[in-house]
């Protein structure tokens, strides 16, 4: 999948499972306010894994250290679509997101620590969905937007940080289940990838799902960038616009 189409999908899939005012699946309902910043964040989050390519958008992120973190990256985890589009890769973001949560700072004077590291990644992701959706046109003014984002929740709304390792972990999955959808296929069983017998190699339904290289794919979707990939894309723009449009609704205090 391309980029965009892993932002919206993470978009969508936030909606899907926290939203109350839309068709939802109601696995962790959440207020509207939290509904609208982890669209955002899980959006962002969905590009984490493509952070083992040097030409992905996150790589331009920052200007020396995005290119450094991303050949970093592509080195430590075998190339693209290697090990960050793994299961094992899933449990590590999982970590990640927990353990950021524990980088707390008390200032002098205060009664109550800041999740300094929360704070960061809501910054970080928030800040590459904008961009990668276009809704900015530089990289500054959308990290200025998710410092103000991650702020607000870090100075107003601390508790809503719970979600985080949630928002993260989803969005980090769904772009494994995006990518699985296209003929490429994905890694999930990294470091192993395990080929598939010879008996079934040559089947043609088992053989475009367990490809010879160990990869797994459901390929409903063709190539990335398809004409398949894009309708899709657009009626999960859709459901994730009319999400976020009810949960601002709700959040103003509009009733119907």
């Amino acid at each position: 999948m391309m980029g965009t189409s892993h932002a919206i999908s993470g978009a969508a899939a936030w909606i899907a499972v926290t939203a109350t005012a839309v068709p939802a699946l109601g696995l962790y309902p959440l207020t509207p306010g939290a509904v609208l910043v982890g669209a955002a964040v899980c959006a962002g989050a969905a590009l984490l894994p493509d952070a083992d390519h040097h030409n992905a958008t996150i790589a331009h992120s920052v200007p020396v250290l995005g290119p450094a973190v991303a050949d970093a990256v592509e080195t430590v985890s075998g190339g693209h679509r290697h090990g960050m589009h793994s299961l094992l890769a899933v449990a590590g973001t999982l970590a990640a997101a927990f353990g950021l949560g524990m980088l707390r700072w008390t200032p002098t004077g205060w009664d109550h620590s800041l999740q300094i590291g929360s704070a960061l990644a809501v910054m970080a992701c928030t800040a590459f969905a904008l961009k990668v959706l276009t809704l900015v046109r530089s990289w500054l003014l959308a990290w200025i937007l998710g410092a103000v984002v991650a702020g607000g929740i870090l100075l107003w709304a601390p508790e809503q940080f719970g979600w985080l390792p949630l928002c993260i972990g989803l969005g980090f999955g769904v772009h494994l289940v995006g990518d699985a959808l296209t003929i490429e296929g994905v890694p999930l069983l990294w470091p192993l990838n395990p080929r598939p017998p010879a008996l079934l190699a040559e089947v043609p339904v088992l053989r475009a799902m367990w490809k010879h290289n160990g990869y797994l794919a459901v390929p409903v979707l063709g190539h990335a960038g398809s004409v398949r990939e894009w309708l899709l894309m657009l009626a999960l723009a859709a459901y994730a616009v009319w999400g976020i449009a009810a949960a601002a609704l709700l959040l103003v205090g509009w009733r119907a």
